[in-house]
């Protein structure tokens, strides 16, 4: 049986991180493209796709909404811009608000990890001997849980952890850090893909019996299904409302042509290549229509068969996201149809 140690780590500092890394997904339009709903922080919302976010006064941290965009959120803890973090903390004691409440998932995870761990290798065993430790944060905002994404191994895991979550949630948590990086980058896969695989998992896989051994009582809330309820009109107008009240976009309308030159909410895009420049207009110009695979075959190879490839088109594709994240937009708003081709969410 392997014996890591997980260490549980809270301050003011390590809430302030977190609050920027879900200020971060809101300005870049992370939660809106892929259906997660992004409320004041309250006790009772604890299902999977409401976002919880403390109403504070912004407008002290000056372009604060500017900064976050900016904010690195592919590791935990985030970076941010100089100073960010500290006007951020300064902002939390002046809401005077108590520490996350975690005792019972941490009790129960202290009985259950070892064994849990095995039979995560057992499941997975090309990922035998991959964690070196597990760092968990406590809070109370966000999503249920984020992570790091590791690219070599062995490392450590580390994870924000919302108040009321379980240990069905710390278990979703390894298993997406374990395996996301693979579906991302060997298999060409998505957000939402990394998500099912690991509902999946923490549902149906022999992990699941494991966590129902030590946590009868748990529950896990899956990603994919709960993001995608549709009975959910009033808590997206409230959703709405929230965001007009920090001072944000909501963001109705990300891209559009203007004079035929490419924006981002009024704004010009930076960096793009002629075909990208191309790619991105015909998305914008099908709408609500796929942009398929021929289609963007005939821009990036212009009909010579010979030079095509499926790879070139995905690897083109994952280079347009990267750009749109360096302009302060979530490269989710571009959609994959595996197969097909894929979706601009506008």
């Amino acid at each position: 049986m392997h014996m890591l140690k997980t260490v549980w780590e809270y301050s003011l500092k390590t809430e302030a991180e977190r609050l920027l890394h879900t200020a971060h997904q809101i300005a870049v339009g992370f939660y809106k493209v892929n259906n997660f709903v992004v409320l004041p922080y309250g006790p009772d919302y604890k299902n999977n796709s409401i976002i919880t976010f403390p109403n504070l006064p912004y407008h002290k941290i000056s372009r604060f909404w500017e900064k976050v965009k900016k904010v690195n959120v592919d590791q935990i803890p985030v970076v941010s811009p100089n100073g960010l973090v500290e006007e951020t903390i300064k902002l939390l004691k002046e809401a005077s608000l108590k520490e996350p409440d975690i005792n019972e998932a941490r009790k129960i995870w202290g009985k259950a990890q070892n064994e849990l761990i095995d039979k995560i290798y057992e499941v997975i065993p090309s990922k035998k001997n991959a964690i070196s430790g597990i760092v968990i944060y406590p809070t109370k905002f966000g999503t249920n849980t984020s992570f790091n994404r590791p690219y070599k191994y062995p490392a450590s895991i580390q994870m924000y952890l919302r108040e009321g979550e379980n240990i069905y949630t710390i278990a979703e948590a390894i298993l997406t850090s374990l395996t996301r990086h693979d579906v991302y980058e060997r298999l060409g896969g998505v957000w939402q893909e990394s998500e099912l695989l690991v509902d999946w998992l923490v549902e149906f896989s022999s992990i699941a019996e494991i966590l129902k051994k030590y946590d009868p009582k748990g529950f896990h809330h899956a990603t994919i299904k709960y993001t995608r309820i549709k009975q959910r009109a009033g808590l997206t107008q409230k959703s709405k409302e929230f965001y007009k009240s920090l001072g944000i976009s909501y963001m109705e309308r990300v891209f559009d042509l203007k004079n035929d030159e490419l924006v981002i909410q009024g704004s010009s895009l930076a960096n793009l290549s002629n075909r990208e420049k191309e790619i991105l207009t015909l998305m914008i110009r099908r709408g609500s229509k796929l942009t398929t695979i021929d289609e963007l075959a005939e821009i990036l190879f212009k009909g010579d068969e010979d030079t095509f490839s499926l790879q070139a088109i995905a690897k083109t594709i994952q280079r347009l996201r990267d750009k749109l994240e360096s302009n302060g937009i979530s490269g989710s708003f571009i959609q994959t149809k595996r197969g097909e081709g894929y979706l601009l969410v506008n």
